[in-house]
Formats: structure tokens, sequence, C-alpha cells
């Protein structure tokens, strides 16, 4: 054999060794499913991109450019939500290359990240505690989402457990490309090179952010999403301060083809980007939005209701607790799919997937239909979708429905016994404190605090009104305050070592009274030490960069503070 030949030869054996690696490590391609027989439900079912950065932050590419990412994706709608704090009009809904583009916000907090969709402007910016930022949003008409609620990175993982936010994302492929092997993560990128969306997928697990959310619908509404993160890819810093490796990828549209959320609506979008936006954004705030896999198998659809004496409950309704109700679930899947329909309540009680008994029958097009008799429901239900073929350990569901809720009325406010005022701050010990570049004037009983901020670069601006305290034994500390526009105070309780304890209350014209537990102050700086209400010398009502911005002016008067047991 010449040498030529055998060169050729080396060359066809090593091409023939390489496409058999790939072949083995390569994804599946996605299921294709019948919707022949489901073509009014799958008009009226949407499928959509949730949490997506562009440009306007840490994204690859311009509103414009998603958008059509997302068109060659086949889906419908995108939503955006660019790094903020809440300050700017989002854009009104508009539809670009045929995809419906809503604008929303993502929100850093102390405590994680929120999203915020359908909120108005804030007044100021927001920030600081999480329990403050999910308050707020409330206050704005906002829908908030804790976003990478599991991440194993400190800094997006949402670690308020008690603030009533109103989502979560129980699955983040942020969240999930961060906690695989290099194994996993080469596999992935070799089968990307041939098939992105399934190659993608092949990271995910079912999250363990299931269970939390499973434990949190047990007594109260709470819409699950699945979240892209999508950022196009490039090379830039994102939003926890890393860089990505790899520029372009993943892109927008392998990232758009691996799973979608998919809404349910009593109509077909029309056209008209306001009223499909108020619509679709309407539809997920009620829960009646499921996540697809689509890189399993597409398009995936769903009904799921409840038949009660008083009328049927969709997806992401709610019940009396106690209501005789039929469980009724329409999924089309694959014929090797699983369904159930899964109590969540035991799901969180017992541990994995509680499925409820249910009758079951199948149709030629793969649409399974399941029915289960509840004589008194209790808690929440929730469908759920297994493919035997589905990548992960423990396998991510294919699809996962919003539950239908059977809740106790809220119970009546708690009568607590009157708090005995321990110690009242005189309003003539108010002193004020700053940094040098901003100005300030108090004057007047109650003390008038005019302000402004130094302009320019963020450089610590702050200006405060501080008084002594002498130590006490106090459980919560009585604000009322009067500003002369919406703004958030910081409230903080100071050493004499200067160590500080914060929280903030909401301000506006109307001079509310606000009674602040000693549980929500945190220490602002160093390690963690326990709340010793005894060991602080003076309390400072401040304004600063966590919820202002540099050359941000106003006037609050009034500074009525008290210290109760």
């Amino acid at each position: 054999m010449t040498t030529p030949t055998r060169a050729l030869a080396a060359i066809v054996a090593a091409s023939a060794v390489a496409l058999l690696v790939v072949s083995l490590l390569l994804p599946d391609r996605p299921i294709a499913l019948d919707t022949s027989a489901w073509r009014s439900a799958a008009s009226r079912t949407p499928a959509g991109a949730y949490h997506v950065h562009t440009s306007r932050s840490d994204g690859a590419a311009d509103a414009d450019a998603v958008a059509a990412a997302a068109g060659r994706a086949g889906l419908q709608f995108v939503i955006f939500t660019d790094h903020g704090d809440g300050t700017r009009a989002p854009d009104p809904p508009a539809y670009r290359h045929g995809v419906l583009c809503i604008d929303g916000v993502e929100i850093s907090t102390d405590d994680g990240h929120y999203v915020a969709l359908g909120m108005r402007p804030a007044p100021y910016p927001l920030g600081g505690a999480a329990s403050a930022v999910v308050e707020d949003v409330a206050r704005l008409g906002g829908f908030g989402i804790a976003a990478h609620p599991d991440s194993p990175k400190e800094s997006l993982h949402w670690r308020d457990t008690v603030s009533p936010i109103d989502g979560i994302e129980w699955l983040s492929a942020d969240t999930e490309w961060r906690n695989e092997s290099r194994r996993s993560l080469t596999r992935a990128l070799i089968g990307y090179l041939v098939r992105p969306g399934p190659a993608l997928a092949m990271m995910l697990d079912r999250p363990v952010t299931l269970g939390r959310w499973d434990a949190m619908v047990r007594t109260r509404r709470v819409v699950a999403l699945a979240a892209l993160d999508a950022h196009g890819g490039i090379g830039r810093a994102v939003e926890d301060g890393a860089r990505r490796a790899v520029a372009n990828v993943p892109s927008y549209e392998a990232s758009f083809r691996t799973f979608s959320i998919r809404v349910r609506l009593d109509r077909s979008l029309t056209g008209d980007a306001a009223a499909d936006g108020r619509v679709l954004l309407t539809a997920i705030r009620e829960g009646n939005v499921f996540t697809a896999i689509d890189a399993l198998a597409a398009p995936g659809l769903l009904e799921f209701y409840a038949d009660t004496a008083a009328g049927r409950v969709e997806m992401g309704g709610a019940a009396p607790a106690g209501t005789p109700a039929q469980l009724v679930a329409r999924v089309l899947a694959p014929t090797t799919a699983q369904v159930a329909i899964v109590d969540d309540s035991a799901s969180a009680r017992r541990g994995g997937i509680a499925a409820v008994g249910a009758s079951r029958r199948f149709a030629p097009d793969g649409t399974q239909e399941l029915h289960a008799r509840l004589g008194a429901g209790q808690g929440a239900f929730r469908v759920e979708v297994n493919l035997p073929s589905a990548p992960g350990t423990p396998r991510v569901p294919w699809l996962v429905s919003n539950p239908i809720y059977f809740l106790p009325p809220a119970p009546p406010p708690a009568h607590l016994p009157p708090a005995t005022v321990q110690q009242t701050i005189d309003p003539a010990a108010w002193r004020l404190e700053k940094d040098p570049a901003s100005s300030a004037t108090i004057a007047g009983q109650p003390p008038a605090l005019s302000f402004r901020l130094a302009p320019g670069a963020r450089a610590s601006q702050y200006v405060a009104l501080s008084a002594p305290l002498t130590p006490a034994d106090f459980s919560a500390v009585r604000v009322r305050l009067l500003a002369g526009r919406p703004m958030r105070v910081a409230v903080q309780l100071r050493r004499a070592d200067g160590q500080r304890w914060r929280t903030s209350t909401y301000v506006d014209t109307t001079a509310d009274t606000a009674t602040i537990p000693a549980t929500r102050f945190r220490k602002v700086e160093g390690t963690w030490e326990p709340f010793a209400a005894a060991a602080f010398t003076s309390v400072l009502l401040v304004v600063d960069l966590v919820t202002a911005h540099p050359g941000d002016a106003g006037r609050r008067v009034g500074a009525e503070v008290a210290l109760l047991r």
C-alpha cells in the first residue's frame, strides 16, 4: 500500500471512529406528536420563552434579533427580563417577526433575584431585602417570581422563605448547567454541534425546587414557570459576574428549542399586541400555564380541570377545601409517557411523587385521559408527565402543569395583645448624618428633613437622621413617617462599635404607622450575629443608594419612633 493510500485509509478510519463517537453521544431527535385532534386547543395554547435577556442588560442581541430567533424556533411569545431596579417603564407589548414580546424586569435583592411582570414603574429603585422588594412589586401591581431559587451560585440562590411570592421558577436552565459534571457538559457540547436543543436538554434533571414548590402550594397559590435564563451565549459579563467560556453558545434559538411555557387561553392570539399581552399575562397570573420540554417531544398539549357542584375549576384555579370534585386531565403525549395526577400535599409530606388513583383512557393519537374522584379535595393537585427516555438523575419531567387548589379560607388577622412602649425617641434628639458630598438640612418639630444625594458616580451617598437610644430589651420598632413623595426609608439600629442592623419601611404622603418586628432587622456588614436589642445605642432613619439614585432629592416630615415590647 502506498503512503498516500495509507494516509487516506487512516483519515477514513479516524472519521469513522469520530462519527461513531458522535452518534453514540448524540441526543435523540424530539418525538413529533400528531395534533390533528387538538387543533382548537393548540390554537389557544401559545408556546413561549420566559426569562430572556437582551443587550439592554447582559444579553447578546437586541429585542428584534431575539424575537426573530424565537420565531425560527416556533414560539409565539417571549418575555424579556433584563436586569434593572424597576424604575424604567416597561416597553408596551409589541409584535416583532410575528412574536409577541412582553417586557419585564429582573431585580437583584439581598436574598436572590426577583422577576416582576406587569408592574408599574417604581418611584424609587427597588432593592435591599427580598421582603421589601416583594412588598413593593405587589404594591405596584406586579406579578413577582423567585428566579433560579436553588442555584448552586450563592448570589443567585433565593434565600427568603417567608415573603408571599407570586411565583417560582421550578426549572432554571441556568441552574441546570451549573450542577452538571465536566463529562456531562462535554457530552452536551459535542451534541450541540448537531442537535443544539436536545443537547441542552441533556443537562436537565428533576430539580429539587419541585419539592420546595410542593410544600408551598399546600397552603396558598404559587405559580410555577420554567425559566430559560437565555443570554445568547456571548462571552461577556453576566448576572453573577462570571464570563461565558464559549461565545454564542448556547444561542437564543438553541435555548428556545429546549423547553417552553405554554399558556392556555380562552381564545387565540389576535395580533393586537396590547390586548394579547393583557390576556397572556392574566393567564400566567392565574396559573393557567404549563411547561413542556420540547427537545424531548413536541408539541405538548394539556387540558386540566376539576368538575365541582359549583362549576368547573381550570388549572391554576381554586375551590374551598373539602369540595368534592372530579379531576380530569387530557394530555397529548408519546405512547410511552407516564401521566399522573400528583397530590402536591402528599408529595411534600412523603417525598417523591404521590400520584392519585385515576381511571385512564388511551386514544389512537396518543392522547391519555385521566379521571380522579376526590371525596373532599384538600391541598393542591397537578399533572406531571414523565418519559422513560428523559435525561437526568432523577429524570426531568417532560410536562408539568400548575395545580388546582382546594384551600381553606384565609385565617382572620391575629389579635395580638397591645404592645408596651419601652422608649419613645424625643423629637428634639434627632441629629443629621450624611456623606461629605450630599446636602441636607433639618428644622422644626417634628423634624423636617430636606436632602439631596450627591449626583454623579455611586460613592456610598447617604443622608440620615440619628437619635440616641437608652439600652432596652425591645421586640419591635414603631415608626411613623411622612414624605413628600413615595420612597423607602431604611431603619437602622447601631451599636457603640458602629455595627448596624437594618430593615426598611415604605413611606408616602399618608403618614402611616409601621410596626417592625425585631426579626426583620439584619446585620449590614460582617459575619452574622444574633440580634441583641439591649446592645443598641442609636437609631437611624436613612436614605441611601439601596433605594435611591445619586442626585435624588426629597423632603421627609416627621420622625416618630418608639421601641415596643
